[in-house]
């Protein structure tokens, strides 16, 4: 089998070490956080690709994830894998183990353990996606409409920039865009978020 604690690491694997606050103004849709919520020290970490053969070494080293500190993690845009398997270890040795997790998507996930049992809350990242949009066609020419979103969390308003009465309202969950009102409803936005591409071949291109 493959086999908890505060800070922040990309893997592929470099440690790097930020507050809370840091890990917020950081975030890209690559991070997330692990809360560790239980009641008791975490003492090791793994998180490795769900088809990896194992743990491979633990994220936290020499360090703990105390109770009710947090560990930022920071998924290497080299990485490929979708699904990902988490696994912590206390003092003694016992484990408990998490998988085929979608990190990418996953904003934080908060482990508790209590009267016996493991359980995680995950909450689903929101990328940031409010701004100015240029439009262009599937063979690369300009198109003449430009967009601005406004955002309040996962709720999208999409209107014309340039002042036109088109709108739509819309949704962001993961990296999937839905544009609710439009013929084309149905977007991706890319891993960096300067791009959304719909389902119609159209790019938006982030100013």
């Amino acid at each position: 089998m493959k086999g908890l604690f505060s800070r922040m690491l990309a893997i592929g694997l470099i440690a790097l070490v930020f507050s809370a606050a840091e890990l917020t103004a950081q975030r890209s849709e690559h991070t997330f956080i692990v809360v560790n919520k239980t009641d008791v020290v975490i003492n090791a970490l793994y998180v490795t690709p769900h088809n990896a053969k194992d743990w491979g070494e633990d994220i936290l080293g020499a360090d703990v994830l105390d109770i009710g500190d947090d560990l930022g993690i920071v998924l290497a845009r080299r990485e490929t894998a979708r699904l990902w398997d988490l696994r912590i270890e206390d003092s003694d040795g016992n484990s408990i183990e998490w998988d085929r997790l979608n990190l990418r998507e996953i904003y934080s996930v908060s482990l508790y353990y209590k009267n016996g049992k493991a359980t995680a809350i995950f909450d689903e990242f929101v990328a940031d996606v409010e701004g100015t949009w240029d439009g262009y066609y599937d063979d690369g020419t300009r198109s003449p409409y430009v967009w601005s979103i406004r955002q309040n969390g996962a709720n999208l308003t999409i209107t014309d920039a340039k002042g036109g009465s088109t709108r739509s309202r819309g949704t962001i969950k993961g990296s999937n865009v839905r544009a609710l009102d439009f013929a084309t409803q149905n977007g991706k936005l890319s891993a960096d978020g300067s791009r959304i591409r719909w389902s119609d071949g159209v790019v938006w291109i982030r100013r």
